[in-house]
């Protein structure tokens, strides 16, 4: 009867080992697997990436150029900042474009101010027309009681 090469109480088929017919070749190392339960797996080498055979060279650092003037959207905006903060948004304008040239923080300043004094403008129509609209109420609520003199009867 032939031996028994595969041990079964360890848990584990051992392959048999092939003897080499040849000699030495170059053969490509196998991938690991899995190894079965309750052994170890050896560990494993971390990744090197390969290091590149040259140094790029640092890129020149150019400096942007400066703001000449402002565009339509940027006056926009500044006249939107003094219409909704007021003399807060008129010190911030000043305070953002210090360094900017002075055509540029002029127009910014300009813009600033044009929208707190057309904020300021707005408000005054407003209050003298919800003022208006007010008093014309008043004096309809006055002159439908009887009081005062108010009534319109009588004045063709």
């Amino acid at each position: 009867m032939a031996e028994d090469t595969n041990n079964t109480d360890q848990g584990a088929p051992v392959p048999p080992v092939p003897e080499p017919s040849e000699p030495a070749q170059s053969v490509p190392p196998v991938q690991p697997q899995q190894p079965p339960m309750g052994q170890q797996m050896p560990p494993q080498q971390p990744y090197q990436a390969p290091q590149p055979a040259y140094q790029p060279q640092p890129q020149p650092m150019y400096m942007p150029a400066p703001l000449m003037q402002l565009t339509g959207g940027m006056k926009f905006g500044w006249f939107v900042v003094g219409a909704l903060m007021g003399i807060p948004g008129i010190v911030i304008s000043w305070l953002v474009n210090v360094d900017k040239l002075p055509q540029v923080k002029s127009e910014a300043l300009k813009w600033t101010i044009i929208g707190f004094v057309v904020w300021i403008v707005l408000g005054i129509l407003i209050g003298l027309a919800i003022g208006g609209m007010v008093t014309a109420m008043v004096a309809g609520a006055m002159g439908s009681a009887g009081y005062y003199g108010y009534d319109y009867h009588g004045t063709w």
